[in-house]
């Protein structure tokens, strides 16, 4: 299914990849800041890269600054805040933020139409399904979206939530504990990004358990205030338009484009590992949590308000700080995808 789910992606991917911008020159380019939910090594981020790299914002009159931030939270803050333009966040928790109170933001692009947040666990642990979560301890932030997801997360595997140990943490230590088997599982992860190469030189062997195989979670996607939506939609049409071409020559041609990226990335942070392994983990989410059975054949970015829907009546479920429905209509926007 998810073959041909990514074959019918290619065809939306390959016709973007044709699509070009006018020339600017260099004095000319409007700049544009982008803040990322993390720090900018995640795989979800590559698209943004290549796009700054090839020059293809500059095609399109924009001078792109990249960001990071610690988490979907502070960048919202930081956008809210008129510090950045243009935001990547996951869709779950602008839908969890706007069920506290209205927000002006709204999501004008979706680039990872499967969400990436999993619990990871060691090979070793002998856990090979979700049910053998039972008897364990089950690492997690208290307030983080795996803390909220967890218990829609065993209703939907068949855990019996009451057999299994919840030990909290703070973002600080979650990663050490994890290394150090004093959990046997850690829901604070993404794909790409639990250090697998780390655990692999002892010896250990990393897995994930990812919460959108199971629920109807939406990646990660593009931000913008609302106010901006008002006062300069060329400048979002724009952006779109040159992410769009990155992330469907991302799709069509993996092989090519995930190496390309990751030698990019590993020459903008210090500390990062070698490009090869920062690609070997990159497939585990490029390209297939980048297409989902409903964005087949649609232009790259689209997103479907039905899944937007279904994602919001999960939170609504779960999650007790959300006192109000946000309307998909207030979350997010098709409307400035390059066809």
């Amino acid at each position: 299914m998810v073959n041909r789910v990514l074959r019918a992606g290619f065809v939306a991917g390959a016709a973007l990849l044709a699509m070009t911008g006018g020339s600017f020159a260099a004095d000319k380019l409007k700049p544009v800041t982008l803040v990322l939910e993390w720090t900018g090594i995640q795989p979800q981020h590559f698209g943004f890269w290549i796009a700054k790299e090839r020059g293809w914002y500059a095609d399109e009159g924009l001078d792109v600054t990249i960001k990071s931030s610690s988490g979907s939270t502070q960048a919202m803050q930081i956008l809210t805040g008129g510090q950045a333009d243009i935001g990547n966040v996951a869709a779950a928790s602008l839908a969890e933020a706007a069920g506290k109170s209205e927000l002006p933001l709204r999501m004008v692009a979706v680039f990872g139409q499967r969400d990436a947040l999993s619990m990871a666990y060691f090979e070793s642990s002998g856990i090979k399904t979700p049910k053998d979560l039972e008897g364990r301890k089950l690492g997690f932030v208290p307030g983080s979206m795996a803390f909220i997801l967890w218990p829609s997360f065993a209703k939907a595997t068949g855990v019996d939530a009451s057999k299994v140990q919840l030990i909290n943490w703070d973002f600080r230590s979650y990663y050490g504990i994890f290394g150090a088997k004093q959990v046997d599982a850690s829901g604070n992860f993404i794909l790409g990004s639990t250090g697998e190469w780390l655990f692999k030189q002892k010896g250990e062997i990393v897995h994930q358990f990812v919460f959108s195989d199971y629920l109807p979670l939406i990646g990660s996607g593009l931000m913008v205030r609302t106010e901006t939506i008002q006062k300069d939609p060329d400048m979002i049409r724009h952006f779109v338009k040159a992410t769009q071409k990155a992330w469907a020559y991302m799709i069509a041609d993996p092989k090519k484009a995930v190496p390309e990226a990751s030698v990019i990335v590993h020459k903008q942070y210090d500390e990062t590992p070698a490009p090869e392994i920062l690609a070997e983990y990159a497939y585990e989410m490029v390209p297939e949590k980048m297409v989902s059975k409903e964005s087949a054949g649609k232009p790259v970015g689209w997103s479907s308000p039905e899944e937007w829907s279904g994602m919001v009546d999960l939170l609504m479920q779960y999650d007790q700080n959300m006192s109000r429905k946000p309307a998909v209509a207030e979350l997010m926007t098709n409307e400035f995808l390059a066809q």
